[in-house]
């Protein structure tokens, strides 16, 4: 029988799952409350003091501490999200909210993103408790709402209304840990760093007017049709930040093709070649190369025979290391031409890039783990396209990884297809493995913190 069939790891995955805590965007979704409340009954039983935080109604984070027994050192903490995004059940084989456990699989919305590491986290963490483990530093472990909606309900209102409540030095969190397609020599991400935000508006105005009657109007659905063609054709430039070579560096590719990666002329067709082989790094080092700029909201009219004098396209823009809201503005400038005076330009969130180094305890602590499990595998730093909460703790100077420990089957482009899809599932494998690396991880971190204060 395999260990999580023997614990509760199974049943509080499900029941994080059934929970159903998703988050449209509006504030009163999500009711995080209820995993929450879940979360506070688990470790009620093991004898662990918890404190759910909201920050509007149903809107609930819940913090935990080991303290540690030496005030002065560094803290480790356990971050997860407890929301989840909305799922189309007549696209699913199965019951998105049911938690189903067939064919060695976890099934439901949230299995990869990322309830499975918050079950995994809480579970290491009560049983650490049990065994009346401690540390030199805090143990931190915090659940928050909100994640996938910025965070304004979650670790961005966290950090900034009860930062003592949840402060940590260190941090582990979601979106590494996925293997990368090379048999020879297995390549696994740690993420250390993501890319920043600026999600931008832009508004065209036209002339409104009779459908039957056209002629001489400005129909607005053409000013934003064009835009969207320009959008499309745009090729932002590369730039191979320092984030961006580490990553390629330590890929296990030939050495012609880090280099082709690496070039400004060969870029676009190595690109095209690996994804032959290797979608998933492929689409991740596209992101990690440039700005990325995406129009997912489109809209005008709303009514058949009006001419709309007005459409709105909303863009998700990606930014790299030190590009900026002026950087976006001149960017877009640059894609629409003389088409851009057509258009009013808001800037309706930014957040700029952010890493962590990797020559740190907490890294070294990873890669050790990492090759108790999987000595031939090599970790890679990843620089990854999307954000996560770790952001607002890197702004306060938390060292921040995104990792969790996965069977090899879960490749970074399996995670891609996974990811807020259809049939969302995560193996009773991964889920063990992961459980595993984060019981293990405060031993081998704290040893390995307490060597590097002795050297220096």
């Amino acid at each position: 029988m395999s260990q999580s069939m023997e614990t509760p790891l199974i049943p509080l995955l499900q029941e994080l799952i059934r929970n159903k805590c998703v988050n449209t965007g509006h504030p009163d979704s999500g009711q995080e409350i209820r995993s929450a409340q879940t979360l506070k009954r688990f470790f009620s039983e093991y004898g662990i003091e918890s404190e759910i935080l909201e920050s509007h109604p149903g809107r609930a984070n819940l913090v935990a501490r080991i303290p540690g027994t030496n005030p002065g050192s560094p803290s480790l903490c356990f971050m997860s999200h407890l929301d989840v995004v909305p799922a189309n059940e007549e696209q699913w084989s199965t019951d998105p909210f049911g938690g189903d456990l067939r064919g060695g699989y976890i099934w439901g919305r949230g299995t990869v993103d990322m309830l499975n590491m918050t079950a995994a986290q809480a579970m290491a963490f009560a049983k650490i408790a049990e065994e009346k483990k401690t540390f030199p530093g805090d143990l931190v472990f915090l659940a928050v709402a909100d994640e996938e909606a910025s965070g304004r309900l979650g670790a961005r209102w966290l950090t900034e209304n009860h930062w003592e409540k949840i402060r940590a030095d260190y941090m582990i969190t979601e979106l590494g840990g996925f293997f990368l397609s090379n048999k020879q020599e297995p390549n696994i991400t740690i993420t250390v760093g993501e890319k920043g935000i600026a999600w931008t508006r832009l508004k065209a105005k036209g002339e409104s007017g009779h459908g039957s009657i056209p002629y001489r109007l400005t129909n607005t659905s053409y000013i934003i049709g064009e835009a969207l063609r320009r959008l499309e054709s745009h090729r932002p430039k590369i730039s191979f930040t320092r984030e961006y070579r580490d990553m390629v560096e330590n890929l296990s590719l030939p050495k012609s093709v880090k280099r082709a990666l690496t070039d400004r002329r060969t870029f676009g067709k190595a690109l095209d070649r690996l994804a032959k082989k290797d979608e998933g790094t492929a689409r991740f080092l596209h992101a990690a190369g440039q700005m990325t700029i995406s129009p997912n909201v489109v809209s005008v009219g709303n009514k058949i025979n009006i001419i709309p004098d007005q459409g709105i396209i909303e863009l998700d823009v990606r930014i790299l290391p030190g590009q900026t809201v002026e950087t976006v503005i001149s960017e877009l400038n640059r894609a629409l031409g003389p088409l851009a005076r057509q258009f009013e330009m808001e800037i309706i969130e930014y957040y700029p890039s952010n890493s962590s180094p990797s020559q740190t305890p907490l890294y070294k602590a990873t890669q050790e783990l990492i090759g108790a499990v999987y000595p031939l595998a090599k970790s890679v730093p990843f620089f990854i396209g999307s954000v996560t909460d770790g952001r607002y703790f890197r702004k306060k100077g938390t060292i921040v990884y995104g990792f969790s420990l996965f069977h090899e089957e879960l490749t970074l482009t399996e995670y891609a297809r996974r990811i807020h899809s259809r049939d969302e599932r995560i193996s009773v494998e991964s889920l063990e493995l992961s459980y595993t690396y984060f019981y293990r991880l405060p031993e081998v971190f704290f040893n390995k913190l307490a060597i590097e204060s002795a050297d220096d």
